[in-house]
């Protein structure tokens, strides 16, 4: 087995694809309708791949905010821009995968691209995730309802990171 092994499967483009429709989904809904424009997702990869961030996320209430987890575990956004730039390629994987896979739909216009959660349920094979993807699910779909309420520059400016 090799060394890197959990960081592997935390880079799964699958895993990533799964955790941004729940994060997609859960934005939809408390933006009312509207999706998350391709900056949130970057920032979102950033976040999910931190373990001490998913740590925190996957147990706080949805209507808790962003702010209120960073001023609890200032840790989250600690080296954050470069976990946001690191990140990148497996955004974009994660991305790619699930508009591929029907999970995803990209929405064009001006400005970014957004992206869609197709359905209300992801399908039953990937739904029922358990241990640490539960988890990431779970920080995800709360990183949704965060971003949801503030305008991408205001979290930018929180996050302490620039695009």
């Amino acid at each position: 087995m090799r060394q890197d092994h959990e960081e592997l499967i935390l880079r799964n483009p699958a895993l990533g694809a799964a955790a941004f429709w729940n994060f997609a989904a859960q934005f939809g809904e408390y933006a009312k309708g509207a999706p998350p424009i391709l900056p949130h997702f970057y920032i979102a990869m950033a976040i999910l791949h931190h373990r001490a961030s998913v740590d925190k996320l996957h147990r706080m209430f949805f209507d808790s905010g962003i702010m209120k987890a960073v001023a609890d575990q200032p840790h989250i956004i600690a080296g954050l821009q470069q976990r946001l730039e690191s990140r990148a390629p497996a955004t974009l994987a994660a991305l790619q995968l699930g508009i591929s896979s029907g999970l995803l739909l990209r929405e064009g216009g001006p400005g970014f691209p957004s992206f869609r959660a197709i359905g209300v349920a992801l399908p039953p094979a990937i739904r029922n995730a358990e241990g640490d993807a539960a988890r990431i699910y779970g920080a995800a779909r709360r990183l949704g309802a965060y971003f949801a309420n503030e305008p991408i520059s205001l979290l930018s400016k929180h996050l302490m990171i620039e695009f």
